[in-house]
């Protein structure tokens, strides 16, 4: 006890000396390192497990040191409740959660060093091109250069020789924490103007940047911590540029068989031509569009062109004379049902008769389902629904017969028959809305000829920069969180633990698939994250500290903060943004 007084005196008469003599610099030095030599710090690494380290130290290295490497997966590491890379520094008592598997956040951690070597190496190769990382597909990401003719087969493959020499060096990606000022000014120094633009509507006063041998990148989530982790990938040429796959969930250390998506790419092309259209690529143009009070005229443009391709849909299926069921898929909120009640009234425009039925009235009494299914019931199965009634149904309704539909009772679990009987003729069109109806499976026993299947998802072609995407699996995760909240009584830690289970059911019944749809609706909105957030960010900053749910409810405030907010009150009341803000006129 004498010993260690004795060096606290000392450290605290000599601090006392250097401010007297008025050299800050020594004394921070000074104090940080006699404060890391005297004092160890505990590190819970969960499981009741808590450990005693020198300050200092990187995650990694301490993870490392405690654990077998067989206990969690090296790409990103939960630090006091948020996502971060396993390069920090720790200097304070931390709590560190590890993820075990390959999920969402770890694939996440994966693609994001994909995509950052990716563009170390060809900065390196074509200093004079622009690379731009566009959309998910593929299980991986589209990459073009702005030069779409500068894509060839030979030059994916001189990205990929690269891209392996940088995997085998296993450099370090280090995070280097800075303020948004510096950050901006060092992008303008490098021209990457449309960094630079975006931080400047960045709510934070600090950034953090990720570097590779001193270059510097910017990257909306952590990645994982060094190149050498990046073993499995591929960079496969794809129409005018290149798909960068990575490993799917469940499984870092393949790749899927590739299957391609010709249907998925020609959507986000007229997409993109919607972009060109509004004028608006990145957030910062959107914040642009609402900073020059521009914005009105950019919802009433993205309306429109949301209502002629449905009026364009509905032409396609009068022209097909045959078509009396119309089928509507896509993943949750997607927007779905907004836009088969609009599909329905392009169609009466055209002197149809059509009628709307969602698929969720065929699901099979609960208790048949547990006979089937036992305790835990599915109801995202195809088994789930009645195939055999609805089959039935369909089949007299071509003769001429008539039905009555039934009416599923979610909370007793139990069909009961609709009041109204029905019976349709040569003008009737039966709309089917439904998370199966692209299914091969759903209706085997009608010919094709009487089915249009329909595709519908929120495909954002926002982008926050040339290599960060806004995510389609974000934007429909914040539009479930509004809608939830606001008409289902769910809390937005509730619907994040939720959405897990709602993804994986998706990618076994919807995504699998999406290449089965007569045509693609994209309902993404380009101004729809600015309304959104306006709503989402109180429901997610209430998110509870100690819930699971925060890391990624924080995750989704920090991307929110980049988009400035959207008054609502230019949005019609028929946009398929009202299915989850309110306010429409459809009853749902």
């Amino acid at each position: 006890m004498l010993f260690l007084a004795s060096i606290e005196q000392s450290f605290t008469t000599n601090l006392k000396l250097l401010i007297y003599r008025q050299k800050p610099n020594f004394i921070f030095r000074y104090f940080i390192d006699n404060f890391q030599s005297m004092e160890m710090i505990e590190v819970n690494l969960g499981e009741k497990r808590t450990i005693t380290v020198q300050p200092g130290q990187k995650i990694i290295e301490i993870v490392k040191q405690a654990l077998p490497h067989n206990r969690y997966k090296p790409y990103i590491v939960i630090r006091n409740n948020t996502f971060t890379s396993f390069n920090e520094i720790v200097n304070e008592p931390t709590k560190i959660s590890l993820l075990r598997y390959f999920h969402e956040s770890s694939r996440r951690a994966y693609e994001s060093a994909a995509i950052l070597i990716l563009n170390y190496v060809v900065e390196d190769l074509y200093p004079d091109q622009r690379l731009i990382v566009m959309h998910s597909m593929c299980d991986g990401v589209f990459c073009r250069f702005v030069n779409e003719d500068f894509c060839t087969p030979q030059i994916a493959q001189e990205i990929s020789a690269a891209f392996i020499k940088v995997v085998e060096a296993d450099y370090a990606i280090e995070p280097l924490l800075i303020s948004c000022n510096d950050a901006r000014r060092y992008f303008k120094e490098i021209r990457q103007k449309d960094t630079e633009e975006l931080l400047k509507y960045s709510e934070a006063n600090f950034v953090t940047l990720y570097q590779i041998n001193g270059r510097r990148f910017w990257l909306l989530s952590p990645p994982a911590p060094s190149t050498g982790l990046i073993k499995v990938f591929e960079i496969r040429p794809y129409q005018k540029g290149f798909v960068l796959r990575c490993p799917t969930e469940g499984n870092d250390r393949r790749l899927r068989p590739f299957t391609d998506q010709a249907r998925l790419y020609e959507i986000f092309q007229e997409t993109e031509e919607w972009g060109r259209i509004l004028e608006i690529s990145t957030v910062a143009d959107l914040n642009r569009t609402i900073v020059e009070n521009q914005i009105s005229d950019l919802i009433k443009i993205d309306e429109a062109l949301h209502e002629k391709k449905i009026a364009s849909i509905a032409d396609q299926i009068s022209n097909k004379g045959e078509r009396r069921f119309v089928f509507v898929a896509g993943p949750s909120s997607s927007g779905k049902t907004t836009f088969a009640k609009r599909l329905a009234i392009q169609l009466r425009v055209l002197g149809f008769k059509p009628l709307l039925l969602s698929l969720d009235n065929y699901f099979r009494d609960r208790a048949e389902l547990a006979k089937l299914q036992g305790k835990r019931i599915n109801y995202e199965v195809l088994d789930a629904i009645d195939l055999e009634l609805l089959n039935d149904h369909l089949q007299r309704l071509l003769r001429g017969e008539t039905i009555t539909p039934p009416v599923y009772n979610f909370i007793t679990g139990t069909k009961t028959l609709a009041t109204k009987p029905m019976k349709i003729d040569s003008q009737t069109i039966l709309i089917f809305e439904g998370i199966h109806g692209i299914n091969p499976g759903l209706a085997p026993k009608i010919n094709e000829s009487y089915k249009f299947k329909i595709y519908v998802s929120a495909l954002t072609h926002l982008n926050f920069d040339h290599m960060n995407r806004v995510r389609t699996h974000d934007t429909r995760l914040l539009r479930r969180i509004v809608r939830d909240y606001k008409y289902r009584g769910y809390s937005a830690a509730e619907t994040i633990e939720m959405w897990k289970k709602v993804v994986e059911g998706e990618n076994k019944y919807i995504f699998t698939f999406q290449g089965n749809a007569d045509i693609m609706f994209n309902s993404s909105l380009v101004y729809e994250h600015g309304v959104l957030k306006t709503l989402a960010v109180t429901m997610l900053k209430n998110v509870p500290e100690n819930h699971h749910s925060y890391p990624e409810a924080q995750r989704l405030l920090d991307m929110l903060s980049y988009f400035l907010p959207v008054d609502d009150t230019e949005i019609p009341p028929t946009s398929i943004m009202r299915e989850f803000i309110g306010k429409s006129s459809f009853t749902y």
